[in-house]
């Protein structure tokens, strides 16, 4: 698996005139998007709930979570992220990909539209 980054455009559900774009890494082994909270309160953006992460040293840290609209390559979305402090990357998780309907093609490093199998059954 490679490492690539993507441009990310987030802003307030209630104000969306005021965007904020940004480089953000792509980690599918982050469940949750996470952007500073530098960038992201300047958008009135506000969290509405606390939650525990575990890093990748394994300590246990909390952070707040804020509910956002997302886009990237034309896809838009409604997720949550993390409101990332000072020495928090900035990535792209595996929850905003799923809510923009986005999957990884790492032989290429490319977000590209998701395709779920429908299981269908007669009656």
């Amino acid at each position: 698996m490679g490492t690539f980054t993507a441009k990310l455009r987030v802003w307030n559900p209630a104000s969306p005139a005021r965007v904020e774009e940004l480089d953000v890494l792509v980690d599918t082994g982050a469940a949750y998007s996470w952007v500073s909270r530098a960038r992201l309160e300047p958008l009135g953006i506000r969290p509405v709930r606390r939650m525990q992460f575990r890093t990748i040293e394994g300590h246990m840290i909390e952070r707040d979570l804020a509910p956002v609209f997302v886009a990237t390559d034309g896809f838009t979305g409604g997720d949550n992220v993390v409101l990332a402090e000072a020495g928090d990357m900035e990535v792209l998780g595996w929850h905003t990909l799923n809510s923009l309907g986005l999957t990884v093609d790492y032989g290429i490093n490319k977000l590209v539209p998701m395709t779920d199998a429908l299981a269908l059954t007669a009656a």
